[in-house]
C-alpha cells in the first residue's frame, strides 16, 4: 500500500500544482482546510525518496540473499530488472509523445508547452525534449546525466537514479568475497568506481536513501508487542519531518529528502513488523490495486494532465473552491483508470514477458 500511497501523492500533487493556484494566492487561505489541502497535496517529491527506500529494500534484499546463497546471475537479475522497467517504460514514452505532440499542435508553444506554465512543474519548453534521441536516452536511463528526461514528462528523473542503482548495489556486494579473496572482487570494486564516475554524485548521493531499505534486510527482529507502537512513533516521526519542511525556508533539499528517507525507512521497518492483514479484506484488494498500478501511474500521468491543463486552464489556474476540487476529483479518477488500462497491458503482463524472455535465453530462475 505503500507504493501505492506514493505514486498517489506524486500525481495528486502535479494535478494540484497544475490546476489550483498557489497557496499565497488561494482565497480563504486562512481557514484550516484550505491550509490542510495545501499541506497533503504537496509532497510529491517527498513521495519519490519513499519510492528508492522500498526499492532498496526489496532490490537490494533479492541481490543480498542471491549473493549469501551463493545463487547469483547477472543475467537473471538483468532480465528481472529490465523487464520490469522497460514493459511499462516504452509504451510511457511512446503514449507521453503522442500526448506532448497533440498538445503542441493543438495549443501552440505559448503556453505551458513552451515553459511558459504557471505552476511548478512545466516551465522548460517541451518540444526540443521530444527527439528520438532523447527519447531513446530515456530508454537506456541516462536522461540528467547525457539528456534531459522526455517531453513533458518530469518523473522520468528519478527512474535514471533507480536504473544506476540497480547496477552500483550489486557492484558493492560482490566487491566483498563471501569466503576467501578472489581478483573478481576487484573488478567488482573497479567496475563501481568507474560508474561513480559516469554518473555522477548528485546521482549516488541519493543511492544513500536507496541504502537506507536495502539496511532494513539487515535490521533485527523487534518484539511483535511493540510492532504498533513501532509503526504510530514511526509515523509521527515521518509527519514531523514533511511538516518540519513545510517550514524551512533555507536551501536544504538534499538534507531534507534524506530526513525523509531515514524516516520512511524507519517506517516501513516498523510495519513489516506487522502481521499481513487476510488477502480477502478491503484493505487488501485495495492495497493489490494501487500496487499493482503504481509503476504505471507514476509513469503515464504527467503528460495527460499536462494536456488537459493547457486546455482547461491556459491562462489562470483555479481556486480551491468546491466546483473546482469537484472537478479535480474527477480528474484524479481519471488518471487512476487510465493508468489502470495501461497498466492491465503493460505492468499487469510483466511476470509473463519475464519468462519468456527468461525461456528464450535458456537461462533457470
Amino acid at each position: 500500500m505503500v507504493r501505492g500511497i506514493a505514486a498517489l501523492a506524486v500525481m495528486i500533487g502535479h494535478l494540484r500544482n497544475l490546476f489550483f493556484v498557489d497557496f499565497s494566492e488561494a482565497a480563504g487561505n486562512s481557514r484550516l482546510p484550505i491550509k490542510i489541502l495545501y499541506f497533503v497535496t504537496g509532497f510529491g517529491h517527498e513521495a519519490v525518496m519513499v519510492f528508492f527506500v522500498l526499492s532498496g529494500f526489496l532490490v537490494g534484499g533479492s541481490v543480498i540473499r542471491g549473493r549469501m546463497e551463493d545463487r547469483w546471475s547477472w543475467g537473471l537479475y538483468l532480465i528481472n530488472r529490465l523487464t520490469r522497467l522497460w514493459v511499462v517504460l516504452i509504451p510511457a514514452l511512446i503514449l507521453g509523445s503522442i500526448w506532448d505532440h497533440s498538445g503542441i499542435h493543438i495549443f501552440g508553444v505559448s503556453g505551458i508547452y513552451g515553459g511558459h506554465a504557471q505552476a511548478n512543474v512545466g516551465r522548460v519548453p517541451v518540444l526540443p525534449r521530444l527527439s528520438a534521441s532523447v527519447m531513446i536516452g530515456n530508454a537506456l536511463f541516462v536522461q540528467t546525466i547525457f539528456t534531459p528526461t522526455f517531453g513533458s514528462n518530469g518523473p522520468l528523473w528519478s527512474l535514471s537514479n533507480e536504473f544506476w542503482y540497480y547496477l552500483l548495489f550489486p557492484l558493492m556486494v560482490l566487491a566483498f568475497p563471501v569466503r576467501k579473496f578472489d581478483w573478481t572482487t576487484v573488478l567488482y570494486a573497479s567496475a563501481g568506481l568507474v560508474l561513480v564516475f559516469v554518473i555522477g554524485w548528485p546521482i549516488c548521493l541519493y543511492f544513500l536513501i536507496w541504502l537506507s531499505g536495502a539496511a532494513i534486510n539487515f535490521a533485527p527482529e523487534r518484539p511483535a508487542r511493540l510492532a504498533k507502537a513501532g509503526v504510530v512513533a514511526a509515523s509521527l516521526a515521518l509527519l514531523s519531518v514533511l511538516a518540519a519542511i513545510r517550514f524551512q525556508t533555507g536551501d536544504l533539499r538534499y538534507w531534507q529528502d534524506l530526513l525523509v528517507g531515514v524516516a520512511a525507512t524507519a517506517l516501513i521497518f516498523a510495519l513489516l513488523r506487522i502481521a499481513a492483514r487476510s488477502k480477502s479484506g478491503v484493505y487488501s484488494r485495495a492495497a493489490g490495486w494501487f500496487a499493482g498500478i503504481s509503476y504505471t501511474l507514476y509513469l503515464v500521468h504527467l503528460p495527460a494532465l499536462t494536456f488537459v491543463s493547457a486546455w482547461l486552464v491556459p491562462r489562470q489556474r483555479w481556486q480551491p473552491d468546491a466546483a473546482h476540487l469537484a472537478i479535480a476529483a474527477g480528474l484524479a479518477a481519471a488518471a487512476l483508470a487510465y493508468a489502470f488500462a495501461v497498466a492491465s497491458v503493460t505492468e499487469y503482463r510483466t511476470g509473463a514477458i519475464r519468462t519468456r524472455v527468461i525461456g528464450a535465453t535458456g537461462l533457470h530462475e
